[in-house]
C-alpha cells in the first residue's frame, strides 16, 4: 500500500469521549484558536461543549490527535460547524480538507440537510475550496454554508 493510501487509512473522525480525547480536544482549541492568535479566556468547562445536541468530535491520524471541532444541531435538519482547529505542525498538509470531509461525512449519517460557519476572515478561502459558499461577508466572522444535494 502506497504511503499515502495508509495515511487516509488512518484518519478517523471520533466523538470525544475518554479523558485523553477531552484533554487533547481543549489543547488543540486552546492553542490553535486562543494561544496562536493572541488570545485568552479559553473555557475548557464551557457547558456548549456538553450539550445534548453539540458534538465534540477529534480528528486523529493513526494515534496522534490532530484536529478538533464541534458539530451542532439546529433542530432545522441542519447544522453548525464550530470551533474547527488543526494543529499548527500539521496545518497546510491536507488535513483540515480531510477532517471536514469527516464532518460533513458525519453531518449526513445523522440526516443534516446543510452546514454552515462563521469562519474567521482569512479561512473563507479554505471554505471555498472545500466548496463551502459565502453566505454574508458583512460580518466579523463571515458566514459559509453547504448544502448537501
Amino acid at each position: 500500500m502506497s504511503g499515502l493510501l495508509r495515511e487516509v487509512a488512518d484518519l478517523k473522525l471520533v466523538r470525544v469521549s475518554s479523558q485523553p480525547e477531552w484533554e487533547a480536544y481543549h489543547r488543540i482549541r486552546r492553542h490553535v484558536l486562543f494561544d496562536l492568535r493572541g488570545l485568552s479566556g479559553y473555557d475548557e468547562h464551557h457547558p456548549d461543549d456538553r450539550k445534548p445536541k453539540h458534538i465534540p468530535l477529534i480528528f486523529a491520524d493513526g494515534d496522534e490527535f490532530v484536529g478538533a471541532v464541534r458539530l451542532d444541531f439546529t433542530g432545522d435538519g441542519n447544522g453548525v460547524v464550530r470551533t474547527v482547529a488543526i494543529v499548527a505542525e500539521r496545518q497546510r498538509q491536507g488535513m483540515g480538507r480531510a477532517m471536514m470531509t469527516a464532518v460533513e461525512t458525519q453531518a449526513r449519517t445523522y440526516g443534516l440537510n446543510g452546514l454552515e460557519a462563521h469562519v474567521a476572515p482569512d479561512a473563507v478561502g479554505f471554505y471555498r475550496k472545500i466548496g463551502w459558499e459565502l453566505v454574508d461577508a458583512n460580518r466579523p466572522n463571515p458566514l459559509m454554508a453547504k448544502h448537501f444535494a
